[in-house]
């Protein structure tokens, strides 16, 4: 719903009896919820009126300036996650797997196959009205990171056996509601829950003194003993302060010191923050571009934790940028007073450089972490079944073995049209002795066929990389000639096999120090890498090697050079 830029048509703030009525309806709206913590008496409430790019009008409801909860058509109130992240317990929770994030930032709804059962048998999704509004978090986060409606009841998503949707997400982290306000936006809360242990389920009867006077280490959390009455704990922890010496006072202080450096400064967030946004989008950047929004689009969501401007020594955004336009990073002109737009970036600067060549340190063994090569991507899949097999085995494919969504009715018309069961009049598919077993004795369209075959297949995901080359075009490497009679190397078809360019042009840079760039031609469909000079045997050499890229995938290596010209 706010994936992409809505309009705002009038932004007014609530009267103080305009107010009071928003706050009724949060009552009746979420009654277990006290209206004061969702809208303080004294707090600054705005109502925007906006259309969102699809053509809907909604309203939003800030307050201090962040957006808390908006409409749906109906006048039905939906919490936004910055509600959420401050009052948890407003909304039921569905959870899905880490991996399905993407897809849903992509603005994709949630599928009931990402997501992880509440419980067994009936209860598996709770107990649930269709049309609910839900929270939906992740299993290594218990914060929210989206919210959506409920596309069936509980019984509903029950029966469904494992496919369809089950929430349509109205609402996600990372979306332009989430980042209306640049200067509050804040990241994903970290809340996991620690799993019990046996040290908290005591054997009856046995005796706390142990839990009491032991003192528990910097890396373990301290036991929460039974409740004393207070005049007995002021005495206990005066005469334990006074038993402690000095040195055992000093130790967590010390500890403390000591852990410190190594934890990054709020300006060095931000400017990490900044130099990533550079690297993974500089060449992508729509120049000139509103400094605001490269903050709120491009720095904050590179940052490794929550950035708050006024807890660095800039204060504000303003302050930053120029001393990044001091050291030469970025080129900033004020079109009118107070509107500043970013009009160039220099992506060769050193410490750019640098920065994106620096190899990220592992664990504290001292063990590097290698450079992604490789782009990496959530793809949706079919697993062939055993009622399924007897079909995929005749097209190549083997029990167990997964099969792209789309890739699955391609493999149904081949087989159609191999073995002639197309009507050539109706276009209806006539089932042969494979398919009768699993669609039955009638005809049907492609998509009806297709759409059986699947419903008897395991809905699943897959994490693919560009280092599976199966069905993947040549890599096709030549020479060319350009101004000034100088040859440069072309390579074409990369992309198809996942390789991360900007990692793929500074090995070019640093290997063959030569110039390298990426082009695309009048006549060519598809971008290509083009370094200087004759670069045929390194670039062959780097793909093999580096990226364990077959050779039969690249074609072009009899254009290498033999060796160097010899001086007569």
């Amino acid at each position: 719903m706010f994936l992409k830029p809505y309009r705002l048509k009038s932004s007014a703030a609530l009267k103080g009896s305009e107010a009071k009525k928003l706050r009724a309806r949060l009552e009746l709206a979420f009654p277990h919820v006290p209206a004061e913590h969702l809208m303080p008496a004294k707090a600054n409430v705005t109502q925007l009126k906006i259309l969102t790019h699809g053509g809907q009008q909604s309203m939003v409801y800030c307050v201090d300036k962040q957006p808390m909860f908006f409409e749906l058509d109906g006048g039905q109130l939906v919490p936004t996650l910055y509600t959420l992240w401050s009052t948890p317990d407003i909304l039921p929770y569905l959870t899905t797997h880490e991996g399905v994030l993407p897809k849903l930032s992509n603005g994709a709804d949630l599928m009931l196959p990402g997501v992880v059962p509440l419980g067994v048998g009936l209860n598996m999704y709770g107990h649930f009205k269709k049309g609910q509004l839900m929270a939906v978090n992740l299993t290594n986060n218990s914060s929210a990171i989206g919210v959506g409606q409920l596309a069936r009841s509980s019984d509903e998503l029950y029966m469904c056996g494992g496919h369809g949707v089950a929430v349509k997400m109205l609402h996600m982290f990372g979306d332009k509601l989430w980042a209306h306000e640049p200067s509050l936006l804040q990241q994903i809360p970290l809340n996991k829950t620690k799993p019990l242990s046996g040290e908290d389920f005591p054997a009856l009867g046995s005796s706390d003194q142990h839990r009491k006077t032991t003192k528990p280490t910097p890396t373990e959390p301290t036991t929460v003993s039974e409740p004393v009455p207070q005049a007995a704990e002021t005495d206990e922890l005066t005469s334990g302060a006074a038993a402690l010496s000095l040195e055992e006072i000093s130790e967590p202080a010390a500890d403390a010191a000591a852990v410190s450096p190594d934890e990054p400064t709020p300006e060095t967030v931000l400017k990490n923050a900044f130099l990533a946004a550079l690297k993974n989008n500089g060449k992508k950047l729509p120049l000139p571009l509103l400094t605001s929004n490269f903050y709120r689009l491009y720095v904050v969501p590179e940052a490794s934790e929550q950035i708050d401007l006024k807890k660095t020594r800039y204060k504000k955004l303003s302050n930053f940028l120029a001393e990044m336009v001091d050291q030469g990073f970025i080129v900033v002109r004020e079109e009118t007073k107070g509107v500043d737009k970013i009009i160039s970036v220099d992506l060769e600067h050193p410490e750019l450089v640098n920065f994106i060549t620096d190899v990220k340190t592992g664990d504290s063994s001292g063990a590097a972490a290698e450079t992604p090569l490789f782009h990496s991507e959530l793809k949706e899949m079919y697993i062939v079944s055993d009622v399924t097999a007897a079909f995929f085995t005749k097209m190549n494919y083997k029990r167990g073995e997964g099969i792209p969504v789309g890739q699955v009715k391609k493999i149904v018309r081949e087989y159609v049209s191999k073995h002639g069961l197309a009507d050539p009049q109706t276009k209806l598919v006539r089932p042969d002795a494979v398919l009768l077993e699993l669609c039955g004795n009638r005809e049907g369209t492609l998509s009806e066929i297709t759409s059986i075959i699947t419903s008897k297949m395991e809905h699943s995901y897959q994490m693919c990389s560009g280092k599976d080359t199966s069905g993947k075009p040549q890599i096709q490497m030549s020479l060319a000639t350009r101004s000034g009679n100088k040859k440069v190397t072309l390579v074409s078809n990369i992309e198809a096999y996942g390789i991360i360019m900007a990692e793929l042009i500074k090995l070019c840079k640093q290997g063959a120090a030569a110039s390298t760039s990426i082009v695309k031609l009048p006549h060519q469909k598809h971008e290509q890498l083009q370094v200087q000079g004759n670069q045929i045997r390194f670039i062959y050499t780097l793909l093999t090697e580096t990226y364990k890229v077959p050779p039969k995938c690249i074609l072009g290596l009899e254009l290498a050079k033999d060796g160097k010209k010899k001086r007569k």
